[in-house]
């Protein structure tokens, strides 16, 4: 994924709130309710699109208001309960450089997050929006119940749905860029935005910290009071 390219489509707070918007004139209440959850698990906790697709209640500790990406979860959102179509590909994409390996040996070690890193945990207390969709996905399907495809189609209904934004403004990994950026332009400081976002290379986390010229403001703001 092109970190460029990917940043180029984090979203605006104005932006972002029209697309909640967008989500909030989907028609049927449930998908209504879940699609705003999922833009908010990308577009405020950061979440990787194959976090939400595999987020599971046993990742989240209600209590502490925060979510343990696990190191390994068996993905059963497959036909007929086997692994899903975005843990396939993952599958082909390792394959690709251990051609020696059988497909079934890696399939049964999936779903894994994406590097050693990205196992973390994210907190979500800071948000009551967040606590809301997090709270409506574990109560009605104890995580996110349907496959990538399908988050997918629902973060472009909800682009499609917000006549201000371009079909194609953002993305799941834009939404991912969105939370950095949301989070760097508040403050939150390099080894905090790096273990968030379960960042292995800190020069990641570096680009996100001053991308709107927002620590800028804040570091004039400190002086000019």
């Amino acid at each position: 994924m092109d970190m460029v390219a990917t940043r180029e489509r984090a979203l605006s707070e104005r932006e972002f709130e029209l697309l909640l918007e967008g989500a909030g004139r989907i028609d049927d209440t449930q998908q209504r309710l879940e699609t705003r959850a999922a833009i908010l698990l990308g577009g405020r906790l950061g979440l990787r699109p194959g976090e939400t697709t595999h987020l599971s209640k046993s990742w989240v500790d209600l209590e502490r208001q925060m979510i343990q990406i696990p190191t390994q979860e068996n993905c059963t959102k497959g036909r007929d309960g086997g692994i899903c179509g975005y843990c396939r590909q993952a599958v082909k994409q390792r394959l690709d450089h251990n051609p020696n390996t059988d497909f079934q040996s890696f399939a049964e070690r999936y779903w894994l997050p994406k590097t050693e890193a990205a196992s973390r945990t994210v907190p979500y207390h800071f948000s009551y929006r967040v606590r809301v969709g997090v709270e409506l996905l574990l109560d009605e399907h104890s995580g996110w119940p349907y496959s990538f495809s399908t988050l997918q189609r629902r973060l472009e209904t909800a682009l499609k749905l917000s006549p201000e934004l371009s079909n194609d403004a953002t993305s799941l990994h834009g939404l991912r860029a969105t939370a950095a950026s949301y989070h760097a332009g508040r403050g939150l400081d390099l080894p905090a935005l790096r273990a968030m976002f379960g960042w292995e290379d800190i020069t990641t986390a570096r680009q996100y910290l001053n991308v709107d010229g927002a620590m800028t403001r804040r570091a004039l703001d400190s002086i000019h009071q």
